[in-house]
């Protein structure tokens, strides 16, 4: 049997790492067809030593002959590998809530600052030195290997790394799928009926086309009589903000409010979650200490959000990694994320399509550069992953938005090579929820000393 080796680089990521793993050991072919090796691999020994002990045991219970080991050196973790499979983040919550408060505090309207906004601008500093060297690592010791990236900002690590490197990177979100979820409830149709074509960028991607996969259907007729009708505060921090895009632009958008908001300046109006995000009190509690707690993530404003018990606990973070690796056989399950199947479709010379990757463009969406990252539907086989142009060209206002973020992209890895805060300033200013000029000078120096550990040096110049 043919070898394929499999390095999970931050592997403990609860989100991607378990459910890469689970997704491995419930291949069949993966089990009887290769001989598989996984190499674990994070920075802390603590986390990689989890992640070890929960795959050994599953491995084991399902009577899988898959080398397992660890390690926390990157170097041989990648050697000879075929795919790495990439989850990084460091005190995700802790620096998170800092991106997300500090830039609000200077006047920006930012909704999430994860992937837009200029909170976005600092997770993809933090976030960039470690996935170049990832990639740079890879061209020494495995090449030919592809890099599948899950850590965010997605598009904007993935242009970076296809750009300062030559490895062959995909980024991969279900962002897309969440979109259909959203359609069929709209629709009162079952999800596995629609079918769809879709892109733009990531987490601000459209439908361009919809319809019944049975019958060819046109769906887009059926959704506007629907949309029309459906209760207006239904779900609102899901799809508040969708459908007042979709009433504006006319395509139907995804993933959803909190992070197709992160790329408009208006988008404050349809998020009730929004004073809910890392909520603290200034007064007794000092957030960006390390020794403080860092407040709850609130996704949305929801029922289960807001109807809590006075004295009922809330699911911490540590609760929750506990919970993840108890391990129990029931639970294990497929885990519908892309990596393994593209695994599978390239090594066994298979043809698959997948609903949403992130590479360079190249001529897929019609009016956006060829070396931008964007999101659209795509197809897998032995020669690797290609997009499937879109046919349906997306609004003019849409792609000037998407314009945008591209050349914001451009501005951070400029930032980042010339260790520029004045290339970092220009970024943030050209975001549509900006600070004005001299809060956002005061707001780069504050983050750059909140977050010296992880950033990049950057000097003004």
């Amino acid at each position: 049997m043919k070898k394929l080796k499999v390095a999970l680089i931050g592997a403990g990521s609860v989100s991607f790492g378990l459910g890469a793993l689970q997704d491995m050991v419930l291949s069949e072919r993966l089990k009887n067809q290769v001989e598989l090796e996984i190499a674990l691999m994070d920075i802390v020994e603590e986390n990689v030593n989890r992640t070890y002990k929960y795959a050994t045991e599953m491995f084991t219970a399902f009577s899988h002959p898959a080398k397992i080991w660890q390690t926390t050196n990157l170097e041989d973790a990648l050697r000879d590998a075929d795919f790495s499979i990439v989850a990084i983040e460091v005190e995700r919550y802790h620096y998170w809530s800092q991106d997300f408060h500090i830039p609000r505090r200077y006047g920006s309207k930012q909704l999430y600052g994860e992937n837009g906004g200029p909170g976005s601008m600092f997770h993809t500093l933090r976030n960039l030195g470690p996935m170049l060297e990832i990639a740079k690592t890879m061209e020494k010791v495995c090449p030919n290997a592809w890099l599948i990236n899950y850590t965010n900002p997605e598009a904007k690590l993935v242009e970076a790394i296809s750009k300062l490197t030559s490895i062959k990177v995909v980024g991969l979100c279900h962002g897309l799928d969440i979109g259909i979820h959203q359609l069929a409830k709209f629709l009162e149709m079952d999800g596995k009926d629609i079918a769809v074509e879709g892109g733009g960028l990531n987490h601000f991607g459209f439908f361009t086309k919809i319809w019944n996969k049975n019958t060819g259907e046109d769906l887009y007729p059926r959704l506007h009589e629907k949309e029309k009708i459906a209760n207006r505060l239904a779900q609102f921090d899901h799809v508040g903000l969708s459908r007042t895009l979709y009433r504006t632009y006319g395509y139907f958008p995804y993933p959803g409010t909190n992070h197709c908001g992160e790329y408009i300046s208006w988008a404050e109006d349809f998020y009730a979650g929004l004073p809910l995000q890392f909520r603290y009190d200034p007064i007794s509690e000092q957030l960006w200490k390390k020794d403080s707690r860092t407040p709850e993530f609130v996704y949305c404003a929801s029922g289960s959000t807001l109807d809590k018990g006075l004295f009922e606990k809330t699911m911490n973070q540590e609760l929750w990694i506990e919970q993840a690796y108890t391990f129990d056989k029931e639970k294990v399950q497929i885990s519908n994320e892309y990596a393994v199947p593209i695994i599978e479709a390239i090594f066994f010379e298979d043809e698959i399509e997948l609903n949403a990757v992130n590479m360079q463009n190249n001529g897929a969406i019609k009016g956006l550069p060829d070396d931008m990252v964007v999101e659209t539907q795509a197809i897998v086989n032995k020669n690797g992953i290609e997009f499937k142009s879109m046919k349906v060209e997306l609004p003019t206002a849409i792609i000037g938005t998407i314009h945008i973020q591209g050349t914001i992209h451009k501005l951070l890895l400029e930032a980042f090579v010339e260790e520029s805060r004045t290339k970092l300033l220009q970024a943030i200013l050209l975001d549509p929820q900006a600070p004005a000029y001299y809060q956002a000078c005061a707001m780069i120096d504050e983050m750059c000393e909140l977050q010296k550990e992880l950033l990049p040096k950057l000097e003004w110049n």
